[in-house]
């Protein structure tokens, strides 16, 4: 292949040099013809009328012999021809038997210009001849004298010429043929290196370039087109920049990205596709009815192409996981036109944290709301039941007074403990970790709450293991924690006891085999932490808690058994305040417990 141009500039050439070739053998020879028998014609025009001047007057015999005579002198044939083209005399035959020459084209020539000549073949003589005749008045007749040469001198200086010319043209076309080679070869190998150099850019190879020795428009092309493939490469470079940013972006969004084209075909997702959807394999290529099954996405995706405007609508999803997320339906246009759509981009955003928000919101309204009224309405009712009279019987007064004062106790709680973790949240209560010792903690919690838990016959009992007797904490804090989870222990436990414990842990409190835990993504225990880390553990053996309510404790004003609660006289807040206490503290919390067994408060507090 890579010698098809140089074939077909060699045949090019060989095959216009042989034209010129032929063209200029035909051009010599029809110029070396002309010329001699313009010259043949010349000098037989002077000798014929040198000798016309030399015929007799009158004559009885032929003129054979006068013929023969200037043929000898001449080297011409000499023929005479009286007017009706009898033949007088002639240098080679018997004129007596000659045929009429009244109809050779020389005679009738001359008959009517006075000269006439013609090139033809001699039967008599078997070659070609070049006749020239005059007109020759004679008295009253005219007679014709005819001078006539055999042409083999011209065709022989024609086939010496011939034969210089071929051999000069052969010389030329050889030292063309040479030059042209060379040249052709050099032209033929630059482009090789072109054709190469293109090869190796099509393949990605962009790190050679091309410096051709030809110069003039071949080198100029070279140039251009290793300038043009330097080009190529900054810019397939900034191409592949740009494409790594794009999918590092894609890689790394938290929302969910999808671009469909009108039909609801998938042409490109990003991997939290995959996590939200809880998708495994490759999706590229296939329709949202296909993957995700959602006859919504469908809806919008249809909507978008018809109406070519951005829709937002909000969808549920079920598997893995429930899922609130905000789907917004963008078109997109081709860059040919901004007519068309080419597709829809589909964004995915997580609203399930919000949802759960604002379902604690309005759940922390509604029960703020509950408990604040239940004590106000009791409040109300007792001082106007007081106030229409009963305040003069003394017995149902002074009762009436103790059930207004324990409302009022409550409410006082209620409100105390509210502004508790609202100073907890906007950090007016600030941790100050000293040195605590846990033995002398535990013992002030267990005086504090012994009296309860021996109303109720309950022992109360500590675990603390002899490697760990101090810790950083802030006390008073500390000790609110644990006299929320003690009280909490003793509210819920009718037999049996609490216990409180301090060791260094040997599993995490999140591990997989637990009951639960708090659901806060801020309260993960990570297993490194383990190697220098202390845990508390507040433990009893009382009712336990459902394991469908485990992830919603330390929500505020959540309840298992809310009436039981209310009956303890239980705000609802006191796990709410433990957790953000522990998360302030900068430790984690995890809450196990087993239905009818006891719960299980552990409590990680890392070593710094």
């Amino acid at each position: 292949m890579k010698y098809v141009l140089f074939r077909k500039i060699f045949l090019s050439s060989l095959i216009i040099a042989l034209i010129l070739l032929i063209s200029l053998e035909i051009y010599l020879s029809s110029v070396v013809k002309d010329t001699y028998l313009s010259n043949l014609k010349d000098s037989l025009m002077i000798q014929a009328k040198l000798m016309a001047e030399e015929l007799p007057l009158t004559f009885t015999n032929n003129l054979d012999d006068f013929c023969k005579r200037y043929k000898e002198k001449t080297g011409a044939r000499v023929t005479i021809i009286d007017s009706s083209g009898r033949v007088l005399g002639d240098s080679d035959e018997p004129s007596d038997i000659m045929d009429n020459h009244s109809n050779r084209p020389e005679i009738r020539d001359a008959e009517i210009s006075d000269v006439g000549s013609s090139i033809r073949f001699s039967k008599t003589i078997q070659k070609n001849f070049f006749y020239l005749a005059i007109a020759v008045n004679q008295d009253s007749d005219k007679m014709f004298l005819r001078l006539s040469l055999p042409l083999h001198g011209l065709e022989k200086a024609m086939n010496t010429i011939r034969m210089r010319v071929i051999i000069a043209s052969l010389l030329a076309l050889f030292v063309a043929i040479i030059v042209g080679l060379f040249q052709t070869r050099k032209i033929t190998k630059s482009i090789e290196e072109i054709t190469s150099f293109s090869q190796k850019v099509k393949t990605g190879d962009f790190k050679k370039r091309l410096f051709l020795k030809e110069k003039g428009e071949l080198g100029d092309l070279g140039k251009n087109i290793s300038d043009m493939a330097q080009e190529l490469n900054n810019r397939l470079q900034q191409s592949e920049d740009e494409k790594r940013k794009m999918e590092a972006i894609l890689r790394n969004m938290s929302d969910g990205l999808m671009l469909t084209d009108k039909k609801g075909r998938i042409l490109l997702f990003n991997s939290s596709i995959k996590k939200i959807f809880g998708i495994e394999s490759n999706i590229e290529g296939k329709t949202l009815m296909e993957t995700l099954r959602k006859v919504e996405l469908m809806e919008v995706v249809d909507k978008v192409v018809q109406g070519k405007e951005t829709i937002s609508r909000e969808i549920t999803v079920t598997y893995p996981k429930e899922l609130y997320l905000m789907t917004t339906a963008t078109p997109f246009y081709s860059q040919a036109s901004t007519e068309e759509i080419s597709g829809v981009v589909v964004m995915f955003h997580d609203i399930t944290r919000l949802r759960q928000l604002e379902e604690m919101r309005k759940d922390f309204i509604a029960n703020v709301s509950h408990e604040i009224k239940t004590p106000i309405t009791a409040i109300k009712g007792f001082a106007e039941t007081l106030l229409e009279g009963a305040i003069n019987d003394k017995e149902n007064a002074y009762r009436f007074l103790e059930t207004i004062r324990n409302h009022s106790e409550r409410l006082n709680s209620l409100v105390s403990d509210l502004l508790t973790l609202s100073r907890i949240e906007l950090g007016d209560i600030k941790i100050e970790k000293t040195t605590v010792n846990l033995d002398a903690v535990v013992n002030t919690i267990f005086e504090t709450m012994r009296e309860k838990a021996q109303k109720k016959g309950l022992y109360l009992k500590k675990e603390i293991s002899p490697d760990v007797r101090e810790i950083q904490a802030d006390k008073d804090r500390l000790i609110q924690i644990l006299i929320n989870l003690v009280d909490n222990g003793i509210k819920f436990t009718e037999e049996g006891g609490v216990t409180v414990k301090v060791q260094i842990p040997s599993s995490p409190p999140f591990s997989k085999g637990g009951h639960g835990g708090i659901n806060d993504s801020s309260f993960v225990l990570h297993p490194s932490s383990l190697n220098n880390s202390i845990e508390i553990s507040v433990e009893d053996t009382g009712i336990g808690i459902p394991k469908k309510h485990l992830p919603r404790l330390g929500e505020r004003f959540y309840r298992v058994d809310r009436a039981r609660s209310r009956e303890l006289g239980g705000t609802g807040l006191g796990l709410a305040i433990v957790k953000h206490l522990v998360k302030a503290h900068s430790w984690d919390m995890a809450i196990e417990s087993t239905e009818g067994v006891g719960t299980k408060v552990r409590i990680s507090c890392p070593v710094a």
